[in-house]
């Protein structure tokens, strides 16, 4: 069943309240799905759970202590007189698990690591916190993690199990030696491969037919970026949305060279061994392309300065008609198109191929952090309570109630109480399995079935489809007939490039490759500026110089075990 929030959905938010507004959506029924640890009884001192059909363990009789570590972006709003300190998941976790977590310090997301490392040196070590691939192996070679193997084996609930075993790396991404030091946060690994959309409005408006080939993608550019497909009489559009950071969730080149069979910052197998998608010939194709575009105008000539909240702001103002990202851009930036622009709307498509080979959109496991436990805490087990109270009472979750006091108030969707806590992952199956059981209740004109999240999704869509609420386009465009999780089904069946490397840095990669990743960026950028492809060839040679080649041979070492 489709999950009612994931990680990756969780940027719907930025709509949510409008759609609300013009849905009117009505709650729907309780109907708890839950199948884990048999329920057993449990005094609840507040009255917020009382009622609630949760499946909690015995508490810890006298209650134990937890010290943690966490981050909170000053953008995480709080209930009433609630803080990180005192709020609905530590009152929960104290009263239904006898686990009085305590912070010992709270940052911003941004330093979180820094702090961490701090803390680290000078032997102030959490019980129980949150770490990165790097400091996850720096932290086990020190002797410093419990061993959470036969904690795991003992108590983790079915629930949490299947969540494990959707991703099949995320455990073996936390295991060193043959033993479990960590639970790794899952998500959904295919959430990140990327997607073409394009400004469909535009396209109907210029007569220009979908795109099939990378030949049409850049087509499609010129066109967007010379026939005013705005309609002011300037000529102030763009045809490619570019990011100074190249990389990420939005206005991404990652798609763009996958259309060339070019995999940059993964790890692709050739001839049985592993290499490194950034110094494969294939990228120098999408990079002529590229500079091509750049010198005829249709890429933004100040891209090189302009992060992603710069291109944002253009695409707010509809000044761009094409961009490579992930499946739930309509939510985030893309829906901002409609500030200015009514009728705009953005459609998804496979990544095109750049000849008769179809092209295949690369992603990577989804788990880059674990949630570890200190070597000298009494209690390894209390962590594997705390994600069993998350899988099994939240994860799937049909009753209302149980939603709105641990994740929040859809109609209020400002606030989302799920940010309190760090116990918390998300189903890698959700998008996919979820999104097939909606399509199936819209060509059926039924959501009998459907879970609290899918029911209201359908309304959504049904809205565009029947009443014409334009705003609803995010929805259709995402989990509609046609939408991006229909590509998504199709990389995961035959059109995806996963990246091969999912263990923890190794060595020389915890050390050099930072380095060599903003070497990458400046040789891309300034050869999309107009500097000869030549110095592709020189970064490939300094790079592998410079420790690539040293890392190319602690991958295939770790390879040659875990294949």
């Amino acid at each position: 069943m489709m999950t009612f929030i994931t990680k990756s959905r969780r940027r719907i938010i930025a709509v949510a309240g409008l759609l609300m507004a013009v849905l009117a959506l009505v709650s729907c029924g309780r109907d708890s799905a839950t199948e884990a640890l048999e329920p057993t009884a449990t005094v609840v001192a507040s009255a917020a759970f009382q009622g609630l059909d949760l499946v909690v363990p015995a508490p810890y009789d006298p209650p134990i202590s937890m010290d943690s570590v966490i981050s909170v972006d000053a953008t995480v709003k709080f209930l009433n007189d609630d803080d990180i300190y005192n709020n609905v998941w530590t009152r929960a976790y104290a009263e239904l698990l006898g686990i009085n977590l305590g912070f010992k310090w709270v940052v911003d997301g941004s330093m979180y690591d820094q702090k961490l490392g701090l803390s680290i040196n000078s032997g102030d070590i959490p019980d129980m916190f949150r770490v990165n691939g790097a400091q996850f192996v720096l932290l086990h070679e020190a002797g410093l993690l419990a061993d959470l193997t036969d904690v795991y084996a003992a108590e983790g609930s079915p629930n949490t199990r299947d969540i494990m075993a959707q991703d099949p790396v995320a455990l073996k991404a936390a295991t060193i030696g043959g033993r479990l030091w960590g639970i790794p946060l899952t998500d959904a690994s295919i959430a990140s491969a990327p997607v073409l959309w394009v400004r469909q409005d535009w396209l109907d408006k210029l007569e220009i037919p979908a795109p099939t080939s990378m030949a049409d993608v850049l087509e499609i550019s010129r066109r967007f970026a010379e026939e005013d497909p705005d309609g002011n009489g300037v000529d102030d559009t763009v045809g490619l949305a570019v990011t100074k950071e190249l990389w990420g969730p939005s206005a991404s080149l990652t798609g763009f060279f996958n259309g060339f069979h070019a995999y940059p910052h993964i790890w692709i197998e050739r001839d049985g061994a592993l290499t490194y998608g950034s110094v494969q010939p294939e990228m120098r194709s999408a990079l002529i392309a590229l500079q091509g575009m750049y010198k005829s105008g249709q890429i933004d000539p100040e891209f090189g300065v302009k992060d992603i909240n710069k291109v944002t702001e253009t695409i707010a103002q509809g000044k761009v008609g094409m961009e490579f990202g992930v499946w739930w851009n309509p939510y985030h930036p893309l829906y901002l198109s409609q500030q200015n622009e009514p009728d705009a709307y953005w459609s998804p498509y496979a990544i095109p191929s750049v000849d008769d080979t179809p092209a295949k959109s690369q992603y990577s496991s989804a788990v880059g952090s674990f949630l570890v436990v200190n070597a000298e805490y009494e209690h390894p087990e209390a962590l594997i309570r705390m994600i069993n109270f998350w899988t099994d009472n939240i994860v799937r979750t049909q009753d209302d109630n149980v939603r709105r006091i641990f994740l929040g108030d859809i109609n209020a969707p400002d606030v989302v109480l799920y940010k309190y806590t760090i116990a918390h992952l998300w189903e890698p199956n959700a998008i996919l399995s979820g999104g097939r059981l909606l399509r199936e209740a819209l060509a059926k004109r039924d959501p009998t079935g459907l879970n609290l999240d899918a029911q209201w999704r359908y309304r959504i869509i049904q809205a565009y489809f029947e009443q014409g609420t334009k705003e609803a386009w995010v929805e259709v465009a995402t989990n509609g007939p046609d939408g991006s999780v229909t590509i998504l089904e199709r990389v995961a069946e035959d059109m995806g490039m996963m990246n091969r490397f999912y263990g923890t840095p190794t060595p020389v990669m915890a050390e050099k490759m930072a380095a060599l990743q903003t070497m990458e960026v400046e040789m891309i950028t300034k050869i999309i500026m107009g500097d000869p492809i030549e110095r592709f060839d020189q970064f490939v040679e300094d790079w592998r110089r410079t420790g690539g080649d040293a890392i190319i041979e602690e991958v295939n070492v770790w390879y040659a075990d875990n294949r």
